[in-house]
């Protein structure tokens, strides 16, 4: 993604964060970023693609976040376990940044079934690789099932970290 468009879809979680997504308008996310409206037609359809488009620089940067977490760590279960954490720690971290996270959940199963499924598939076959296994081993599936669950259900930052660490430690 080049710089302007990754400066308006940081603009468009600004605003989601803040307002939710029902709220908000494409004059909000022009606004926010400093642009005209014409200016984000340009590069975006509608609010829908911003949202689509959101979905797909927020999986690159939580992959980002893992791989950068794991770096220097020695041992497959170390490695594993903070992958997992930083990776599902991004996506908790946005859920509870603001009053609108059940929100976010709700337009993310509406409109982005797909990308989220496509995502999930990429999180089990890079935690497979990442603790030695085939991609589609399904150690992988669990322990990010189960880690979901966890991020769904717990609001509270610590106690989310404290959960998926519990899970590593008895599952790896």
């Amino acid at each position: 993604m080049y710089d302007k468009k990754i400066h308006i879809l940081k603009a468009a979680m600004r605003v989601v964060i803040a307002y939710g997504f029902k709220r908000i308008s494409m004059a909000d996310i022009a606004q926010e970023a400093g642009i005209s409206r014409p200016g984000i037609y340009q590069i975006f359809r509608n609010k829908d693609d911003v949202f689509f488009s959101c979905m797909d620089m927020l999986v690159d940067e939580a992959f980002a976040t893992a791989y950068a977490a794991i770096d220097g760590v020695a041992g497959q279960k170390a490695r594993a376990s903070a992958f997992l954490l930083a990776y599902m720690g991004y996506f908790h971290d946005l859920l509870v940044a603001g009053p609108h996270g059940q929100e976010l959940l709700d337009v993310n199963n509406r409109l982005g079934a797909e990308k989220s499924q496509a995502a999930q598939a990429r999180f089990v076959a890079e935690l497979n690789g990442v603790m030695g296994l085939d991609a589609s081993a399904e150690e992988g599936q669990v322990l990010a099932l189960a880690a979901t669950g966890i991020k769904y259900n717990t609001t509270d930052p610590a106690q989310f970290r404290a959960r998926l660490q519990m899970l590593t430690e008895r599952f790896l």
